[in-house]
């Protein structure tokens, strides 16, 4: 359409044409981009004032675009305004991401919902100036393939056009849900402020996931580099929920954590997490009760305490009481006992030669029930890929192995 204004306008101021009145349509195929409909297009001319009134409109499957113009003049540049414009996602976004060639998104893409245009500027010759808003409603997108649905998509963008040129000055992202992976993040928002030279600020974006809060620190992104380095911030995320990604360690927990990750993720590599740290909030009285493990505490530690040589025979059974602490620790590695933590740290670090460690586990409790047994402490040690670490409680073919328990 600014293509087709540009001409028209050029035409206009330099042969300086009278009002007219008349209608011009046809079909419009672009062979140079297979997979595109044919386009319905009509311009239609009426006699306005001194000056000329032009409406332009085109459609296609799943498209409807009407724009009012006025030719310029020597003395005033023209004007136009977008009356009419709708697309269906379903049945562009194949086509687009085809045209674009596009990496980053999946294949099985599937995405619905309709795109609604406003705006209006003004056109001299052959440049174009003004100011256009375009409203997703009703979206949804899925991928079978990555393993993800998102539903109540609205995206609403503000585009400047200048000198024929679209760049976005401002966009906002709502999304009511996002599953993936066995995880349900809802109230996702996300606000865009445009830069220089296509440059986009990522101002706010945050969501609630795992009965908690998270939020990703302000950074800057590049479309034509698609990629993201930002530190995500945790806040008052329920153990509970952490519970369920990890049922081979834990069989219950309550309370809640709080921490930050750095994330980087780009169209290249994906998703790559980064150092991060994760404590239990002090706001929060925290308890947990682990996974059934038999031999976890008790494997290196005898039932009864010796307290004479084994040669001395019975004598030395005589003189061998129970150990007090045994049948605790062994109702607590049975998950029978609960733990009420006094301390809980999740430290992880990013892959490197110099860190074969992926994650560190530190937890400090005293059972619930009281007894000989007055606090148990474990270190976890957790070593390979860090981004497969992050996924132990989405992928049940991972499994971890907890030592060092004290």
């Amino acid at each position: 359409m600014l293509a087709w204004g540009g001409t028209l306008s050029g035409l206009a101021a330099g042969l300086n044409f009278p009002p007219v009145t008349g209608d011009l349509s046809g079909n419009l195929i672009l062979r140079e981009w297979p997979g595109l409909p044919p386009f319905a297009w009509r311009v239609t001319a009426t006699t306005q004032g001194a000056g000329t009134k032009l409406e332009l409109s085109t459609t296609a499957p799943g498209l409807v675009l009407r724009v009012e113009s006025t030719l310029p003049s020597a003395t005033a540049a023209g004007t136009w305004h977008v009356v009419e414009g709708t697309a269906e996602v379903v049945s562009w976004l194949p086509v687009v991401t085809a045209q674009a060639g596009s990496v980053a998104l999946p294949g099985d893409l599937v995405m619905t919902g309709d795109i609604r245009l406003a705006g209006e500027g003004t056109w001299q010759g052959s440049e174009v100036a003004g100011t256009v808003t375009s409203t997703l409603a009703n979206g949804s997108a899925r991928s079978v393939m990555q393993g993800w649905e998102a539903a109540e998509i609205t995206v609403t963008s503000e585009l400047a056009v200048i000198a024929g040129d679209v760049a976005v000055r401002s966009a906002q992202i709502r999304v009511g849900s996002v599953q993936a992976s066995g995880l349900v993040a809802r109230n996702l928002q996300v606000d865009i402020a445009g830069g220089a030279d296509g440059q986009l600020e990522i101002r706010r974006a945050e969501l609630d996931v795992l009965g908690g809060h998270v939020s990703l620190a302000p950074f800057g992104f590049n479309p034509a580099k698609p990629a993201v380095e930002a530190t995500a911030e945790f806040s008052q995320v329920a153990l509970a929920e952490l519970a369920l990604l990890v049922p081979q360690a834990l069989a219950e927990a309550h309370g809640r954590v709080d921490g930050r990750i750095a994330l980087r993720w780009s169209a290249a590599t994906g998703f790559e997490p980064g150092a991060g740290s994760l404590t239990v909030s002090a706001e929060a009285p925290a308890t947990v009760r682990l996974a059934a493990t038999p031999g976890f505490l008790t494997q290196r530690m005898p039932r009864t305490i010796a307290l004479l040589p084994a040669w001395l025979g019975p004598v030395a059974r005589w003189f061998s009481p129970e150990n007090p602490a045994y049948d605790t620790l062994h109702e607590i590695e049975l998950g029978r006992q609960l733990l009420t933590v006094e301390n809980l740290r999740l430290q992880l670090y990013p892959d490197g030669p110099d860190a074969p460690r992926s994650a560190l586990v530190e937890l400090a409790a005293r059972p619930a029930a009281g007894g000989a047994v007055e606090r148990v402490t474990f270190t976890v040690n957790v070593a390979g890929p860090l981004n497969q670490v992050l996924r132990l409680g989405l992928n049940e073919g991972l499994k971890v192995k907890v030592g060092n328990g004290q």
